[in-house]
């Protein structure tokens, strides 16, 4: 059954996810729900897609605007991860090029940084191996003054040459509004505004939500045979609501983005460069007129819709940029507006935020929540594919995931 994606049918389409048992509920908007919603409706689920806010408010729309493998994992020795989102990178692209273009990135490779010669093209020709890049876009090496032609604004002083390598740009949000339709196009039902107030039960069983339209006040029951709780930053929030937060539990990071106008910080490309300050790795590009840099990786612990900027963070990533690009001198004044974002790790007892790793993780409760955390925009793709086995297999459904395939 077709469904529609208007605000003016949000109503009718509450009545409707009360008016039925669905096989799945999806709790959040993000693109790791949206994705859950797409990969589940096109094997024949029955499910509902609910987001208490808009669709991508959160996490899914705050992000570095990427479509990337996660170069610096290597470091941390990552190789599977590395190797998964490398080659999801392709498959993000081939589904929705309309929002995903090629973006060749730069590497400077500075006397005393994270990557030196050796390091650089290793790494990149094992990134390149990892992620299966097409011949086209394979890393190249560049010398000394090759990499000063890239990007004439690097410092001088210290820089040994670079190393040029492709991501892709996206607009984030965008991508997972491209996600939620082609999962309603296939006959999810999906509602924005409406919060999963309570967890209903039957016989010691998750059953489904008590949910409440925030726009206007009004309450439904909304019941499906499996509910999956991908609510991001908010995964612990309805774990603790279910009684099975216990061993492993959320670790909240922060990534803050700055904007400058280009007109200050003139960048011809995109570069990806070490900090003075804890040898973090920070993304600068150039788009549309602008220039944003980041991002910062904070642990955080205060208001989940809201995240903020602290002065803090401003000055951390202002004298990143001076470091790597001194004649560009930015102040305080230059920054035009910046972005907040909350990524949702996994706590690793002894691990500092930039250390944690980025792979995502299911949790099974007694009652039957199934819940997913962590992992990358990149990887939204696999997360779903994984979390929508175990819930067809639940469901007795033995149709295969077929999202490798454009949307």
């Amino acid at each position: 059954m077709e469904h529609t994606f208007s605000s003016l049918d949000r109503e009718k389409l509450l009545k409707e996810l009360a008016s039925k048992e669905l096989d799945l509920l999806v709790i959040g908007g993000g693109i790791t729900g949206a994705g859950i919603a797409l990969d589940a409706q096109s094997r024949g689920i029955t499910t509902g897609l609910i987001e208490m806010q808009d669709f991508g408010a959160g996490t899914s729309s705050r992000s570095t605007k990427l479509v990337h493998g996660g170069l610096r994992y290597l470091k941390q020795f990552e190789i599977k991860l590395v190797a998964e989102v490398g080659k999801e990178r392709a498959i993000v692209y081939e589904n929705a090029p309309h929002v995903t273009t090629p973006e060749w990135m730069l590497l400077p490779m500075i006397e005393g940084g994270t990557f030196g010669k050796l390091a650089t093209s290793i790494g990149l020709k094992v990134y390149d191996f990892l992620a299966g890049v097409k011949k086209s876009e394979r890393r190249f090496m560049l010398n000394r003054k090759e990499t000063l032609a890239k990007e004439p604004l690097l410092r001088k002083d210290k820089l040994k040459g670079g190393g040029v390598y492709v991501e892709y740009k996206t607009d984030d949000a965008r991508l997972t509004l491209e996600v939620v339709k082609a999962a309603v196009e296939r006959g999810s039902i999906a509602v924005n505004y409406t919060k999963a107030e309570e967890l209903i039960y039957e016989d010691g069983k998750v059953i489904g939500i008590k949910a409440v339209d925030v726009l206007t006040g009004k309450s439904h029951i909304i019941r499906a045979k499996k509910v999956v709780n991908a609510a991001g930053p908010w995964v612990d929030t309805l774990r603790e609501m279910d009684r099975s937060k216990k061993g492993k539990y959320l670790y909240l990071t922060k990534g803050v983005h700055i904007v400058v106008d280009q007109s200050r910080f003139p960048l011809q490309q995109a570069v990806y460069f070490d900090t003075e300050e804890d040898g973090r790795m920070m993304f600068a590009i150039p788009r549309d007129g602008k220039t944003y840099v980041g991002t910062t990786d904070t642990y955080y612990n205060d208001d989940l819709v809201n995240p903020r900027m602290t002065v803090e963070d401003r000055d951390y990533i202002i004298e990143a940029v001076n470091f790597m690009f001194p004649d560009v001198m930015l102040t305080a004044e230059d920054v035009e507006s910046c972005w907040s974002g909350l990524r949702p790790l996994i706590h690793e007892e002894g691990k500092n935020a930039s250390e944690i790793s980025r792979k995502d993780e299911i949790f099974f409760s007694k009652t039957g929540l199934i819940s997913i955390a962590g992992g990358k925009l990149t990887g939204y793709r696999k997360m779903a594919e994984r979390i929508i086995n175990i819930v067809a297999k639940e469901l007795g459904n033995t149709h295969p995931c077929t999202q490798k395939n454009k949307n």
